[in-house]
């Protein structure tokens, strides 16, 4: 309960994240078993990938997953409680497909790994080509090169700069890339609809994220958020409610998984699997379950609670003027850049604005700009 509780603190506010609650109650202590503390930081986290998607839909302000959820439109409150609706069902779609795996993990997870691992570098590549080749025209192609190759740059410069505390680096530039570009837009283009979506088209698109959070699972210096961006340009999914389905279900699927790799394989592959790693050492099947069990009682506890709280959110957020929460959201960022990366994070955070401003004038979609996680993978696993 503390874990969930924390994990909706941590996705109310915008640009906080779960990760770094993990790391200030590991570094101070506050929870002295380490089984209670390893049971804490799995249900933030798993509480964290449910509720991280009220800062986008309600501040415009999100990371590198939830960050791909926004665009150029408004909720109503409606459309904010179907919005809700399609976020549980996918983040509770993606546990189901990936707690079965924990029974075949150490079949699995090993082989597949060091098959993949020669050709991770060039199978980015090639899907980075990709996305900008299935752009409509000449000029789209040319301009999401140009963005992707911006953003990659900055992801390039600041990886190992130094100048900002690599636990931090990302809160001002997905602040500046999606959330102060899409705050100082003068207006929104219209009120967002949401429709259900076909149940064929669900389908599709569970198979595309479960493949997708896999290969992130298994890959080094793959993130669920390049998980994403690759799953919403090889799926061409571009509607708003089939974003909303397929992120949850990756997020929450990528996590799962990366705990069975870390038990089968002892390879950390996200920022959880390395908290449970500081924690508990060496992972056993035992432990494992364990881990399974908790990812499922904080998804059931999560999902109750985001319930719950959709309808009076909703009407809340419904009756206030845009421009005060736009002023909300951008001075709560600015408070945590000057925070947790100061006058650097600042400059930045301008920066990686100045991108985001660009992209939407040009018409690219926001996915290019992931380009400042994907390039910096491509050219370690290459060079």
């Amino acid at each position: 309960m503390i874990g969930v509780i924390l994990g909706l603190v941590t996705g109310f506010v915008p640009g906080l994240n779960s990760n770094n609650l993990s790391l200030v109650l590991i570094a101070y202590g506050f929870i002295s078993s380490n089984y209670y503390l390893a049971v804490t930081a799995i249900a933030i986290e798993i509480s964290f990938s449910f509720f991280e998607f009220l800062s986008p839909m309600l501040f415009r302000i999100g990371n590198d997953v939830t960050s791909l959820a926004i665009n150029d439109s408004d909720f109503t409150e409606e459309s904010f409680k179907r919005g809700i609706n399609i976020v549980v069902t996918g983040g509770l779609l993606g546990i189901l497909i990936s707690l079965p795996l924990l029974f075949f993990a150490d079949n699995i997870y090993p082989a597949v790994y060091s098959a993949l691992k020669p050709f991770v570098g060039w199978i980015l590549l090639f899907l980075c080509v990709y996305m900008v080749l299935i752009e409509r025209n000449l000029k789209r192609k040319i301009s999401a090169t140009a963005i992707f190759c911006l953003s990659g740059l900055v992801g390039l410069l600041t990886k190992n700069s130094g100048l900002i505390a690599s636990d931090y680096l990302l809160v001002p530039i997905f602040i500046g890339l999606y959330g102060f570009s899409s705050i100082l837009r003068k207006k929104y283009k219209s009120v967002e609809t949401i429709q259900d979506i076909p149940w064929k088209e669900k389908i599709r698109i569970s198979f595309i994220a479960f493949v997708s959070s896999m290969f992130a699972s298994l890959v080094p210096s793959m993130k669920r958020g390049q998980a994403s961006t690759l799953a919403l340009q090889l799926g061409k999914i571009f509607k708003r409610e089939e974003v909303l389905f397929i992120l949850p279900l990756i997020s929450l699927a990528f996590v799962t998984l990366s705990l069975f790799v870390l038990n089968s394989t002892g390879s950390i592959r996200s920022t959880l699997a390395y908290d449970i790693n500081e924690i508990m050492g060496d992972v056993y099947i035992s432990q494992t379950i364990l881990f399974a069990g908790t990812v499922a009682v904080s998804a059931c506890l999560s999902i109750c609670i985001l319930i719950l709280i959709a309808k009076p959110i909703g009407k809340l957020f419904s009756r206030i003027n845009e421009k005060y929460i736009k002023i909300f959201g951008f001075c709560v960022c600015m408070l945590l850049i000057i925070n947790f990366t100061g006058f650097y994070g600042i400059l930045l955070a301008f920066t990686t604005t100045a991108i985001g401003l660009l992209s939407s004038r040009l018409g690219v979609r926001s996915t290019h700009m992931m380009g400042v996680l994907l390039l910096p993978s491509i050219v370690s696993m290459i060079l």
